[in-house]
């Protein structure tokens, strides 16, 4: 499995960009936070379904192209109180997650090396690099395709996100440009935020972010939705734990601010990783610091009409015992996805897509897992080398 509990950190540790295990969960948490731990109930659920058929009959009757995208990758089903969960058919034995919405198809992170003639391997995990694919509506092997041009590499790409033209991405890959890799002076490739744009069917221009470095990562961006900031994990001087999640504004020249650690209303002594955020401005993350269910969980960074934020734990089936990771979602058509390395999967991390059933806003009738005053950073409401990572 690629993400496993360990005490390498929140993202991938490679070898020629290996993603290392995660081992081992945190070993404490908090105990101050115990009084706010979400208990997953049926009497909780109860009344909160009761009161929403007409919108749970809604969600069902919707068909939008997100919609029918999923439809047309699912696999198998399975209902829950809050949720329709399905298994896609894209998984592959290998590696598949982060999955990102890019107008009509589903960009995902896949080792499973469709067309090359001669296979790079990932001396760790003896399975091919990681690169990006799209997945179009349909179910025969052809809709799954790598992304053109220049996007992919000898090396690991992940985590895409793309402006609400599609005309821009932003990716993390291995610290490795002009056909050369980048050592820290440990020795290790590190993993940067790459930017690339869309011409003529290919993405080209490819080119990593000023605020990366060769001595820290920089991973797995998210965009705001005006697209005018850059949310990202990093173990940077100055994080809290063993990744935090940072910040930048994105000016219209192109230029970026200076990161700003989102604090500890968010950021904990553990992992945060792969933040994203929705188009109604929520923020979700992976964390195995915040109380969860074992390895990462999932969370929502939600403010109330205090301008407090309250932190929750989307539960089950979202989160499991095992590691649940980048999650995204379109609150508008209420469809997304995630990935974990759960039990009954096809292959080491899988896919899953769901069909939402009950609104965020309900949740605030629950305990929070943390809450927290919350710094106003974000605005919520509108041939082997070693390698690191966090």
């Amino acid at each position: 499995m690629f993400l496993k509990k360990s005490l390498w950190g929140l993202f991938f540790f490679f070898i020629w960009g290996t993603v290392f295990s995660q081992t081992k969960q945190l070993e404490k948490l908090n105990e101050a936070f115990n009084d706010y731990a979400f208990v997953d109930t049926e009497a909780e659920y109860t009344e909160v379904i009761n009161n929403s058929n007409d919108y749970y009959s809604r969600v069902l009757n919707e068909k939008n192209e997100h919609s029918l995208l999923l439809d047309s990758l699912t696999f198998k089903k399975k209902k829950s109180k809050n949720f329709i969960l399905s298994i896609l058919n894209i998984n592959s034995r290998y590696s598949d997650y982060a999955p990102s919405f890019h107008q009509e198809e589903l960009v995902f992170s896949s080792s499973r090396d469709v067309n090359r003639v001669t296979k790079s391997f990932d001396a760790f995990n003896n399975q091919p690099f990681l690169d990006l694919y799209a997945a179009s509506k349909g179910t025969d092997k052809q809709r799954i395709k790598k992304l053109k041009g220049k996007i992919n590499s000898k090396f690991h790409e992940s985590s895409p996100v793309f402006s609400s033209d599609g005309k821009t991405v932003y990716f993390t890959r291995n610290n490795y440009s002009n056909k050369k890799s980048k050592t820290s002076t440990e020795g290790n490739v590190l993993l940067k935020i790459y930017k690339a744009n869309y011409q003529d069917g290919k993405w080209i221009n490819v080119r990593e972010v000023p605020f990366c470095s060769d001595e820290y990562s920089v991973a797995h961006p998210t965009l705001s939705p005006d697209g005018r900031f850059l949310y990202f994990a990093s173990d940077m001087p100055g994080s809290l734990g063993k990744s935090d999640l940072y910040v930048v504004s994105v000016h219209e020249d192109g230029s970026f601010g200076t990161p700003e650690n989102l604090g500890n209303q968010i950021n904990t002594e553990g992992r945060e990783t792969f933040p994203f955020m929705s188009d109604n401005g929520k923020l979700f993350f992976a964390s195995d610091g915040h109380i969860g269910f074992g390895g990462l969980d999932i969370f929502m960074a939600m403010s109330n009409q205090d301008d407090v934020v309250e932190i929750y734990n989307l539960g089950e089936p979202i989160n499991s015992s095992e590691d649940d990771f980048t999650f995204i979602i379109n609150e508008k058509n209420k469809i997304g996805y995630f990935a974990s390395n759960r039990k009954g999967g096809k292959g080491d991390d899988d896919i899953y897509g769901f069909r939402q059933l009950i609104l965020f806003d309900e949740y605030q009738g629950r305990k929070p897992t943390t809450i927290q005053k919350f710094d106003r950073v974000i605005e919520l409401k509108p041939v082997t080398e070693r390698t690191t990572s966090l």
